[in-house]
């Protein structure tokens, strides 16, 4: 093919190399989230899905309840009772996310969708669905994160991820072995529990004030050696089905009653394997007679004291378990394991320097129910040995929560009204629009606050109605 160059000539088109294999070469496919790699894949500190969650988060800089809301949620199979939008994941995130962790549809679905988002292959493993797959929801999960200050701290000295282990969402851990001291459940600087999935804050920050979350070692609370005895038999029972499930897939869970009932014959009946676990022994006959299926800490504390591992119970054959009971005879003393109600009594002179302390403003007010969790007391018990208190705490915690509540309408109105006269000043028309467009939650325009405030500036400003 020839083309004119000039007027009267015609030189040929110049050709362009291409490379024999460029026709054939083909992206590969990307993924609409990054692939973030979790933290402990293939160990028993294994990171659990909510924390990957937030730090998915923490690497584009926005919230997690943002990044669920907007990128994970309209992805899911079901909505599982979620409504769609940050606004609406309060509820969720701070009381009933830590339900992505778990055993049940809603973890492997959270899972899964994920998996697809990220093309990753290795998240339901940040689950415990893949070996507690059979087990009641009810006594698997802790209701609100909790964690090791010593841990954290450490992660941070050395550079390390800040997260939490799927173990320490499991009702039956309480403690970290490697620091011998007990997890914790609540901010030191405003008492408050965490969020699982949270509106603000980075990883290891408390979700409610933002104050980091570790501590150094020195300050700590030793847990008794029986207490650590229990919880290393915890953390191999789990890591061994953890790994048992990793090989040979779900555990079968159905042969518990089996193994139960071998074991029941074994030391003599429903009646004496109670006392030794000390529990009621009608547990027993339901449990073998599938009439009921036990939690998971009731599995690990039967396992404890007879000296046999969950993944024993449901594997070995019920005559060797029995062989095995016989030949031993010998049994551990039952682990305190029972989730126990805050005590009705308490040290009187401590409890009433620390409700001083409260109205004296040395710590930030706080309401009842917190400051009992706290002195580890029943409410009840607070109102009637100390009304007065009581009622000037309360007083106090009503009046901070109103003064905040009126320092955020002030701080929001401000933002609505800088916003609609910065869009003038460039020649925009300030419509509720551009306007929620502009502001750090646009959802300010919905409250009652700032739709008043909109009708009057858009008054002002002579701005027709859209």
């Amino acid at each position: 093919m020839k083309t004119s160059a000039w007027p009267g000539k015609e030189q040929p088109m110049a050709r362009v190399a291409v490379h024999p294999l460029s026709s054939c070469l083909e992206l590969p496919p990307r993924s609409r989230l990054y692939s973030l790699c979790p933290v402990g894949v293939g160990t028993t500190l294994v990171e659990c899905l909510s924390s990957y969650i937030n730090r998915l988060a923490l690497a584009y800089r926005v919230n997690a309840r943002t990044l669920v809301a907007y990128e994970v949620i309209p992805h899911l199979h079901t909505s599982h009772y979620i409504q769609a939008g940050a606004i609406n994941l309060g509820g969720f995130g701070r009381t009933r996310s830590m339900v992505v962790n778990g055993a049940g549809g809603v973890a492997q679905n959270w899972a899964q969708t994920l998996g697809r988002l990220t093309m990753r292959s290795d998240l339901e493993q940040l689950t415990v669905h893949q070996w507690a797959n059979g087990f009641p929801q009810w006594g698997l999960l802790r209701s609100i994160p909790q964690w090791c200050p010593l841990c954290y701290h450490q992660w941070r000295e050395q550079g390390a991820p800040i997260y939490q282990p799927l173990l320490w969402t499991l009702r039956a851990v309480t403690s970290c072995i490697q620091h011998r001291t007990g997890l914790v459940e609540q901010c030191p600087s405003c008492h408050q529990s965490q969020s699982a999935i949270a509106a603000k804050s980075s990883p290891g920050s408390c979700t409610q004030c933002g104050a980091w979350l570790g501590e150094p070692p020195g300050a700590e609370k030793r847990v008794a050696a029986k207490t650590i005895d229990w919880q290393t038999w915890v953390m191999d029972s789990i890591a061994e089905c953890y790994h048992a499930s990793r090989v040979f897939g779900e555990l079968p869970w159905h042969a518990l009653p089996t193994g139960i009932a071998a074991c029941v014959e074994a030391v003599g009946g429903c009646r004496q394997l109670a006392r030794l676990v000390s529990v009621p022994n009608a547990l027993f006959s339901a449990w073998q007679n599938r009439q009921r299926t036990p939690s998971l800490t009731y599995v690990l504390a039967v396992g404890y004291v007879l000296n046999l591992s969950p993944l024993q119970l449901i594997t070995v054959e019920p005559e060797r378990l029995r062989e095995t009971l016989w030949a031993k005879m010998a049994y551990r003393s039952p682990p305190d394991f029972k989730y126990k109600l805050p005590n009705s009594q308490g040290d009187s002179p401590s409890i009433q320097a620390f409700l001083q302390s409260v109205l004296r403003g040395e710590t930030a007010p706080l309401p009842l129910r917190h400051v009992a969790r706290h002195l580890e007391v029943g409410e009840k018990y607070l109102v009637g040995r100390f009304p007065q208190a009581c009622a000037e705490i309360t007083t106090q915690y009503l009046a901070h929560r109103a003064r905040r509540a009126k320092e955020r309408v002030e701080r929001e109105c401000n933002e609505v009204r800088q916003t609609m006269f910065t869009l003038q000043q460039q020649g925009i028309i300030p419509t509720v629009t551009q306007v929620a467009a502009q502001l750090s939650d646009p959802n300010i325009l919905r409250r009652p606050e700032g739709k008043a405030l909109w009708r009057a500036l858009r008054h002002e400003f002579e701005i027709e109605e859209e």
